[in-house]
């Protein structure tokens, strides 16, 4: 079904996740605009590209001001993974992996939500993790933000729901996907231990595609088979 008059914004649009689900949606229609460090390796699709680190929280507020991105849809999915005791994070680590999974949205969310109130709707994706479902070892920092996204998903959805705001949280366990190339273990070989980037988008345009009056408040995926090697 074509969706000629609605825009979408995504974050972390260059790669995994973000790119999947800009394509799909650009395939139903949508006007795309994404968000990322680095669009060098991306092929042109029609997505609107801006390149933008999101951990620079005091340089946000004035990019979003004057990029002016359309969005009747945002999708806040960019986010990376470090892992290890939180005793071998520097602090400029520990800062800049909580400022980009979480606070990075908080700064999206207080910018786009008065224009959704204001024109009396919007959707809100986020993408989450298994990791906030469970803690795990050597998971402190990375769960921590993302159980906090959880929390922030849930008091969202109900701040909402009288605005005509659909709040949706996608939970997928390990993607296929560049997330484990900077770290030391990674799933199994074979398609059975990992989400493909593509199914992850079906489910959240799955979640768009459901009448307004409808929220799918959230969605766990996880591969048929769980398990992990060290590289």
């Amino acid at each position: 079904m074509s969706q000629n008059n609605k825009s979408a914004l995504i974050t972390g649009a260059s790669s995994g996740i973000g790119l999947a689900t800009a394509k799909q949606l650009l395939a139903a229609g949508y006007s795309v605009s994404g968000i990322a460090r680095d669009f060098s390796d991306v092929e042109t699709i029609g997505m609107d590209t801006h390149s933008f680190d999101l951990s620079k929280l005091d340089a946000l507020p004035s990019f979003l001001k004057q990029a002016n991105l359309p969005a009747d849809v945002l999708i806040l999915n960019a986010g990376y993974g470090q892992f290890g005791g939180i005793e071998q994070f520097s602090h400029a680590q520990i800062r800049k992996m909580v400022d980009t999974n979480l606070v990075s949205h908080f700064y999206l969310l207080k910018h786009y939500l008065p224009i959704f109130k204001q024109r009396g709707h919007g959707d809100i994706v986020l993408i989450g993790s298994e990791s906030a479902l469970q803690g795990a070892r050597a998971g402190a920092v990375y769960c921590a933000t993302k159980f906090a996204l959880r929390g922030l998903a849930q008091s969202l959805r109900a701040d909402c729901s009288t605005s005509n705001i659909r709040v949706m949280l996608v939970n997928p366990g390990p993607v296929d996907s560049d997330f484990f190339d900077q770290l030391d273990f990674a799933p199994q070989l074979g398609n059975e231990f990992v989400i493909e980037p593509e199914s992850v988008a079906q489910a959240i345009l799955h979640t768009l595609a459901q009448p307004r009056n409808v929220v799918v408040d959230e969605i766990n995926l996880q591969p048929i088979k769980r398990s992990f090697r060290k590289k």
